[in-house]
């Protein structure tokens, strides 16, 4: 054995127990700690669902009493008077590359009829 490796194993001997026993501490502070944060968050938690339980309650109530809404009647969308689902006018542009479009077409079915004559002439 060498005398470095006798030396680490001096220090190993003389070190180690207290080092393993410090880790260990440390880690059970870090689990408490966690289980701790965990239990507030917990509670935390079933505080607000308690509270937004009651206010949810405490409204239902108000509004029954002026007559806003039946407690089992449920909320209905909106109607703003504007169908959204209709089709907005064509622009300027649209008109003229669809008459554009059209017209090219017409022309290929000119050519291709024509070419079809010629063929049958032949």
């Amino acid at each position: 054995m060498s005398f470095a490796s006798s030396v680490r194993q001096f220090f190993e001997e003389l070190f180690y127990s207290k080092l393993v026993e410090q880790l260990r501490n440390d880690l059970l502070f870090a689990r408490t700690d966690i289980d701790r944060v965990r239990q507030d968050k917990d509670q935390t938690i079933a505080e607000l669902r308690s509270e937004k339980a009651q206010l949810t309650a405490r409204m239902m109530m108000y509004e029954t009493k002026a007559g806003l809404r039946a407690p089992s009647e449920t909320p209905t969308k909106p109607n703003f008077g504007v169908d959204f689902s209709a089709t907005l006018p064509k622009s300027r542009w649209q008109i003229i590359q669809e008459e554009n479009d059209a017209r090219i077409a017409r022309e290929e079915a000119e050519e291709a009829t024509a070419k079809e004559k010629a063929a049958t002439a032949a």
